[in-house]
């Protein structure tokens, strides 16, 4: 009974590690809308035009992933 109370935080520490990360991310993406909404705004842009620039001024904040790691040379 005591090897499965304490095996079950460890197997718990996973899921609590990731939940932790979400508002980083929603964080992130709250504040570059608002700074990308600001910019909008500068530019007096409306409607679609507006909804466009503050899409594509997001995307373009978002890190890219590389489709493969580097591999070091010999």
């Amino acid at each position: 009974m005591m090897k499965k109370l304490c095996v079950l935080p460890l197997l718990l520490l996973p899921l609590l590690a990731s939940a932790a990360e979400e508002p980083k991310k929603e964080a992130h993406r709250t504040t570059r809308l608002g700074v990308c909404s600001k910019e909008a705004h500068a530019k007096g842009l409306k409607g679609d035009e507006r909804k466009k620039y503050i899409s594509s001024c997001i995307a373009a904040a978002k890190p890219v992933k590389s489709a493969a790691p580097p591999t070091a040379s010999p």
